[in-house]
This record gives structure tokens, C-alpha cells and sequence, in this order.
């Protein structure tokens, strides 16, 4: 098969890149992973929320008791005025949903990927790619080169950049694609040392209760939410004003340094807590290394492959748990491939696109109506966040969530794990490869996974 022999270079060593990695080395297919950042990874970043669609592989890969060791269960979601009256909140206990600091989550995955396999302080500087292979070039000069190139570095992926600039010189990328970022809003992230639970007694919880604060006269919002460990992961957002809103090439790095993150900090400290006090109790409990300003972009991009590159994550979509779904696909596909000519990985790209397209539109949307709700000051944007949280019923609430989650795919070269909850996932296509090799008679391969 194709897939043993098959040589995959992944760009970028975020949640989505060390998820395909993982998944490549269970189904025996080589593959490094380049890093820009030199030397020790150290993972920035606030909390982030797995719900049922990526639990499975979790289970599957071993990892989940591990993961529950670093998580709390999701109960609720409580939406306040600045004077704290409650404006609404959503029950989430029916959901599974586990939220964690991104740091432990981040360090949970590299754990499992085999050192040799991944290469730090390689900045990504162009790429060349023809029939026979695909070739990256490093700002340090060294040169890699592979069969398929996966561009898992982010939004400004570099990847993405010399792949569209190709596309542009033969006129294939599409007008969408070739406008820049645009954002319209940042935040600052952090996450607390452990705090004594007798000033914040919320983090006694077994689970969490994630609180939202909407300012009044002020353009932010911010969040608290309380993590394992006695810790408190927190962000503010600040929503431009329309005649602010900027595009990828006015952002510069200077902007986004620890000066800027301490002028960020300094301007919201007197914002008032949930828990009492103002925000300067849960800043002065945050190390400067582990508070950060990050820019939040919306945008969907059309072109996701050509010729023997694909992207993933927030390189062609939003959100780090659909990167992570986006590497069960290709790795299953990846899995089945017959061959490394140009033509069948053309297709595979084809198929990845077709299984993911959807979802990724779904998650830019979903991150743009989210940021409406839980940060909106326009007055529409306080009705319909009013609206959805005291007059939607909460069954329909849940019908919508369930619909969302009915999508648990699972590597295919892996044994199944039992389908959880009420809502069933949708039946998945046990591995042709698999069946091939040991027949049907699976053990794991159950019967829905058999109907057409």
C-alpha cells in the first residue's frame, strides 16, 4: 500500500499538526513535523472545549483518562451586565463538553509524538512542488522534501502564502481567497497559579461554570473561567469600532509585544469580577509568560490543496478542535491512498475537502455568531442574545447542539470505541485497507459501520 511508503511533512507543531502526527505514526506512516519556534515549545493560550465530536479519538488513541485528569466537565454558561444582573445562560451538563487550559492540552499531545519526529527552529520561507514531490526551504537554508506537504501553521501560514501566490501567477485562485485578513477584534488571554479556593470558592467545583461580563459603555467583554488545578483561565475582548477594523498586512508584530499585553492588562484591571473584586485580583495572579494578545480572524478560505500541498486548522478555517478533526480525516484517507502519483492524491485531497468543507464553514460561522452572543454591544446583538438564552427552549437549544455533534469520526486503523450519548453519530466507512487485510470478521468494526 501507498501508505507505507508514503513520506508526509507537516508545517507547524499547533494542536492540529501534533493530532496528524499522532495519527500518522499509529497508522505506519512516516512523517516530520517543522516548528518555527526554536528550542523548548512552549504552548500559549487561554482555555480551549472538547466536546463529544472529538472524544472518541481520545478513547480510541488511549489518551482519554489523561485528558479527563486535566479537565473539567462543562455545566454552564452565565452571560451578566456589568453591574453582575444576570442577562441569561445555557445549561451545557447534557453535553460532555471537557474545558481545560490549552498549555496541558498542548503538552498532553507532543507527549505522544516520538522526538526524532519533529524539528524545531525551521521557519518556512518558500516551498516548490512538481510530479515527483514536494520541496520546503527553511530561512536557516536547510531543505526537506516529501510526497505530500500539510500546512498546519495557522493563520498566517506561510504554507498558505506560497501556495496562493503560486495559484495567483496562473490565475487559479479565486478573488475571496487574495483579500487579507480582516479583524475586527482582540483579546487578552491568560491563565492564574493556583489560587487559594477560599477567595474564589467556584473553583471548588467538580465542574465548570464559566462566567461572561458584557461592559456597559466600554467596547469589551470578558470571561472567567475556572479550570482543575485551583486555576482560573480568563479573557478580555475589545471590539473595534467599525472605522478601526484592520487587515492582515497593517498588523505588525510590534503591535501584539509584552508591552502591548501589559498596556492591555493596565487598561481593563478595574473592570469588575464575578467572584469579587476587580480583574486585577486574576491578573496579578497571572505570570507574564502565560498572558498573551491575540488577534481573532474570521474568514473561510476556498482554496484548501494543489497538487501535492493541503491545509488544515485555522490555515484554511477557524478553531483548533476542528483542526484536530480536520487531521482524523486526512489521516484516514491518508490510510487508504493506493499510490503517491500526482492523480490519486489529487483525489485524496478531493474527498478531504468534500468530508470537511461543510464543517469549516460551520466553524467560522459559528465563531462569528459566538462572538456576537457572548460580546455584541450593538443593540441587535443584546436582543438576540437576550432572545437565545430566555425565550429558545432549551430542547431546541439542544436539538441544535446535538445536530452540530452528530459528527464523531474516528481513525479508521484503529479499533472502534463504543458510540456514547443519545444522539447517534453518523455511520462511518470501516477501512477498505483493513477489511482487505484481515477480512471482515473485525472485532471492531461493528455493524452500523458496514450499512451504506
Amino acid at each position: 500500500m501507498a501508505s507505507e511508503r508514503l513520506k508526509v511533512l507537516i508545517i507547524g507543531a499547533g494542536l492540529g499538526g501534533l493530532t496528524l502526527g499522532i495519527l500518522l505514526e499509529q497508522a505506519g506512516i512516516p512523517y516530520t513535523i517543522l516548528e518555527k519556534q526554536a528550542g523548548e515549545l512552549i504552548p500559549l493560550g487561554s482555555s480551549i472545549s472538547l466536546n463529544q465530536a472529538i472524544q472518541p479519538l481520545f478513547e480510541q488513541l488511549g489518551m482519554l483518562p489523561e485528558l479527563e485528569t486535566i479537565s473539567k466537565p462543562l455545566s454552564s454558561m452565565t452571560f451578566l451586565k456589568e453591574n453582575m444582573s444576570k442577562i441569561g445562560s445555557l445549561d451545557l451538563q447534557s453535553d460532555c463538553v471537557r474545558i481545560m487550559d490549552r498549555p496541558s492540552l498542548y503538552k498532553l499531545l507532543l507527549s505522544r509524538i516520538s522526538p526524532e519526529n519533529i524539528i524545531t527552529g525551521k521557519r518556512v520561507c518558500d516551498i516548490e512542488q512538481n510530479q515527483d514531490g514536494v520541496l520546503v526551504r527553511c530561512a536557516d537554508a536547510s531543505v526537506f522534501t516529501a510526497d505530500i506537504l500539510v500546512g498546519a501553521d495557522g493563520a498566517y501560514s506561510c504554507v498558505r502564502r506560497c501556495l496562493y501566490r503560486d495559484l495567483r501567477v496562473s490565475k487559479q485562485l479565486p478573488k475571496s481567497d487574495m483579500a487579507p485578513l480582516a479583524f475586527d477584534h482582540h483579546c487578552l488571554v491568560g491563565v492564574t497559579d493556583p489560587i487559594d479556593p477560599i477567595y474564589f470558592p467556584d473553583l471548588t467545583r467538580d465542574s465548570c461554570d464559566m462566567t461572561v461580563v458584557i461592559g456597559k459603555d466600554k467596547p469589551y467583554s470578558w470571561w472567567l473561567i475556572p479550570l482543575k488545578g485551583n486555576r482560573i483561565a480568563w479573557r478580555v475582548t475589545y471590539n473595534l469600532p467599525t472605522t478601526q477594523i484592520r487587515q492582515e498586512h497593517h498588523i505588525r508584530s510590534s503591535d501584539w509585544g509584552p508591552m502591548q499585553v501589559q498596556e492591555m492588562a493596565d487598561a481593563c484591571r478595574n473592570f469588575v469580577c464575578p467572584y469579587g473584586g476587580t480583574l486585577a485580583d486574576v491578573i496579578d495572579k497571572t505570570p507574564v509568560d502565560r498572558m498573551s494578545k491575540v488577534l481573532l480572524e474570521e474568514k473561510f478560505f476556498e482554496t484548501w490543496y494543489h497538487n501535492r500541498t493541503v491545509l488544515m486548522g485555522d490555515a484554511c478555517h477557524k478553531g483548533a478542535a476542528q483542526a484536530m478533526l480536520d487531521a482524523v480525516s486526512l489521516a484516514n484517507l491518508l490510510y487508504e491512498i493506493p499510490s503517491t502519483s500526482s492523480q490519486d492524491i489529487q483525489a485524496t485531497f478531493e474527498a478531504y475537502y468534500k468530508e470537511r468543507v461543510a464543517f469549516g464553514k460551520a466553524a467560522v460561522q459559528g465563531s462569528r455568531h459566538m462572538g456576537r452572543l457572548s460580546g455584541g454591544h450593538k443593540w441587535t446583538e443584546a436582543f438576540v442574545r437576550s432572545m437565545f438564552l430566555n425565550i429558545i427552549p432549551n430542547k431546541v437549544q439542544q436539538s441544535i447542539l446535538d445536530k452540530m455533534l452528530s459528527h464523531r469520526p474516528q481513525a479508521i486503523f484503529l479499533p472502534f470505541v463504543e458510540d456514547r450519548g443519545e444522539f447517534k453519530a453518523k455511520s462511518q466507512t470501516p477501512s477498505k485497507r483493513m477489511r482487505t487485510l484481515f477480512g471482515l470478521c473485525l472485532p471492531h468494526i461493528q455493524q452500523r459501520d458496514l450499512e451504506p
